[in-house]
């Protein structure tokens, strides 16, 4: 039976709620209740991974997949091997299409405004976005950015979210739609949800909120549970996958780019690493790669810290 992981998000140390004016236990005991009821019960394999709860993953055991992979490539004795669309397809550089229509529907809980609008730029392969509107939502509180200095310079903050939940649902003196332009940019929205086709979350969102350097952290946080959660849910699947999206692709194609443009040898590449050119033969030649001509440069967040 699904439990929700509560204190992975109250306790979240750049959380901030206001449970004295928003009845987050309460929210949180109907929510768990009915993802029970609404998915659980239907069949659907729920994932939890901190502020991310990954509600339904279209391709279940990866049958769908492998059905739509086997058309693909004409082999009709055997249209449930699941490890054809990886092994016969990915590895082969062929369609991604046996998943561009397989989907996974992530709710977010504790969720700050910012990394809501870093998400929702993606409209290719986002079939679905269902956020509470602000006509009858109020915000759960106040996310720090990761990037603070000084946190305690956000108090303010949260007592300005606490004057317009005041404002606009306990004295009713303006209403929300208005007094929501008093927010904070870094405001805790409402739970929503969000459903990402598996071909759009390997090849573009996790590409740019994770794998590749440059995301804000707070948005790199959501994206890592996203990511912790469809693992949970398929292992396998998705650790193929980032073999051949992940991170080290960036060191790869800058290693590749550097040895074409700078024509280094071995040699060079013992010096850049302070051995000797014996060591360097007995030493693994892609990690050497990696660690010398493909190592990358701070992001612009990095640097600032």
């Amino acid at each position: 039976m699904f439990h929700l992981d509560r204190s992975a998000i109250l306790t979240h140390d750049r959380l901030k709620f206001l449970h004295d004016v928003v009845p987050i236990d309460e929210h949180l005991d109907n929510i768990e209740k009915f993802i029970r009821i609404c998915y659980e019960e239907q069949g659907w394999q729920v994932a939890q991974s901190r502020r991310v709860i990954a509600l339904r993953a279209t391709d279940q055991d990866r049958l769908s997949s492998a059905f739509k992979a086997s058309l693909y490539l004409g082999k009709y004795r055997d249209m449930a091997n699941t490890n054809r669309f990886l092994h016969n397809m990915v590895a082969a550089g062929h369609s991604y299409e046996p998943i561009r229509g397989e989907s996974v529907l992530f709710l977010f809980i504790g969720v700050g405004k910012t990394v809501y609008d870093h998400l929702v730029t993606y409209t290719v392969g986002r079939p679905t976005r269902i956020a509470g509107g602000q006509r009858a939502n109020v915000p759960w509180g106040f996310e720090l950015p990761v990037e603070a200095r000084n946190p305690d310079e956000y108090e303010e903050e949260l007592e300005r979210i606490r004057g317009v939940i005041r404002l606009a649902k306990q004295e009713r003196v303006e209403q929300m739609q208005a007094a929501r332009a008093k927010l904070p940019v870094g405001y805790i929205m409402p739970p929503f949800l969000m459903e990402f086709s598996e071909e759009a979350l390997i090849k573009t969102v996790f590409r740019q909120r994770l794998f590749e350097k440059g995301a804000q952290g707070a948005t790199v946080d959501v994206a890592t549970d996203m990511l912790n959660a469809v693992l949970q849910i398929d292992e396998e699947k998705w650790s193929f996958l980032i073999d051949y999206h992940g991170p080290h692709l960036q060191q790869w194609e800058k290693a590749m780019r550097t040895l074409r443009r700078d024509k280094f040898t071995l040699s060079d590449i013992a010096d850049k690493l302070g051995i000797s050119v014996d060591e360097a033969l007995q030493s693994n030649l892609y990690d050497l790669l990696i660690e010398s001509v493909g190592k990358l440069p701070p992001s612009m967040w990095e640097r600032e810290r």
